[in-house]
Order: structure tokens, then C-alpha cells, then sequence
């Protein structure tokens, strides 16, 4: 005589992306999104109405008088220079990028939750899915280096009004390659879902 079936309770699986996993991942995209606002948003205008020094990235070769007698050369770097009494011009272009990258942040993670709101809901190749993880791709590899490229010219515009004593800022700029890579991922990702949005469109038409 055959055992009967066993109705013990089957553990959950680790793998599975279940709802618990969506909350857990729609509360780290609220966070980030809070932490972006707090960072390129609240913060500047909390320096701004507190009167605090503007600090301006600052990439050139600059003298450092201490060691003009031993002989080392002095190479480029990353400083910083600080304005003590920025005018509200200034303030202005500083805030500039970080709304950039504030619209960016946000951008992308209300494009993941949706995506993650439709997989949840077991229906993961429905043709709005493809568009948005396009347009993510298209935010990580063509929006993350505008964004930066809008920082380097803000910064450098904020120098130029400046008496910097004949040491001038020098153009740099470094390409976000990381992000530009997982842009890519993410849009063979979106030719993945065409895919199957296709064949549900197939199966669909067969039943």
C-alpha cells in the first residue's frame, strides 16, 4: 500500500522573490529616494539659510610652498575651494546638479518598483515592462554622464568668477562606467522581456 501523501508544511524558499522581498525592496528604493532628497536638496538650502562656506570641487596642480625645496614634483589633484560668502548665484549653480541627479535617483526607482509591482502581480512581460526598462537603460548609460558632465561644468563655472592667483581650474571628466554597464545589462534585460512578452502574445493567441 502506497504511504500517503506527506502534509507537512514545506519551508520557504530563499530563492523565490516573494512579497516579502518586495517590501523589503520597495523600503530600500523609499530610502534611497529619501537620502537623495535629504542629500541634494535639503542639505544645500540647510547650508544656504545658515550662512555656511560653498565648497567647489577643484581639479589643477597646485604649489605647496613647504616642499619646493626637496625636490618633488608636484602633480594634479582633487581639492576643494571654499567660498566663504557665496552670492545666491553661486548657490544657485551649486544646487543645480544635485536636482540632476535627485531626478535621476528618483527616476529610476519609480521605474524598478513598477516593474517589481508587475512581477509581483505574476505578470512580468506585459509590453509597459520593455518601455521602462528602456528607459532605465537609456537613464543609466545617457543620463548618468550628462548629470555628471553638469556638475563638472557648474563647478567650473563657479571658479571661473574666481581669483584663484593664476592656478586655473583644469577640464576632467571620467566616464561612469559602472553605471553605463549596468545600463547595458538592463536594456538586454528589456530585449529579454520583449521576448516574452511575444511568446505570451503567441500562447495567448493560441488558447
Amino acid at each position: 500500500m502506497p504511504a500517503p501523501p506527506s502534509t507537512a508544511r514545506k519551508g520557504r524558499d530563499w530563492l523565490t522573490f516573494d512579497r516579502y522581498d518586495r517590501w523589503g525592496l520597495a523600503g530600500l528604493l523609499g530610502l534611497i529616494s529619501v537620502g537623495a532628497v535629504a542629500a541634494y536638496v535639503v542639505a544645500p538650502l540647510a547650508r544656504w539659510a545658515s550662512g555656511s562656506g560653498l565648497r567647489v570641487p577643484f581639479f589643477s596642480e597646485v604649489d605647496v610652498p613647504a616642499l619646493e625645496g626637496t625636490g618633488l614634483r608636484h602633480g594634479l589633484g582633487d581639492y576643494h575651494v571654499v567660498i566663504p560668502d557665496p552670492t545666491a548665484g553661486q548657490r544657485l549653480l551649486d544646487l543645480l546638479p544635485g536636482l540632476g541627479w535627485l531626478a535621476l535617483a528618483l527616476a529610476c526607482c519609480w521605474l524598478v518598483l513598477r516593474v517589481m509591482g508587475d512581477i509581483g502581480r505574476g505578470d512580468p512581460f506585459q509590453p509597459g515592462n520593455v518601455r521602462r526598462l528602456r528607459l532605465l537603460a537609456a537613464l543609466l548609460v545617457l543620463g548618468w554622464p550628462v548629470v555628471a558632465s553638469l556638475e563638472a561644468m557648474t563647478a567650473f563655472a563657479i571658479l571661473a568668477e574666481l581669483d584663484l592667483e593664476g592656478v586655473g581650474p583644469r577640464a576632467a571628466f571620467t566616464f561612469p562606467l559602472l553605471p553605463m554597464l549596468v545600463g547595458v545589462v538592463v536594456a538586454l534585460l528589456a530585449e529579454a522581456f520583449k521576448a516574452g512578452s511575444r511568446l505570451r502574445d503567441d500562447v495567448d493567441g493560441l488558447v
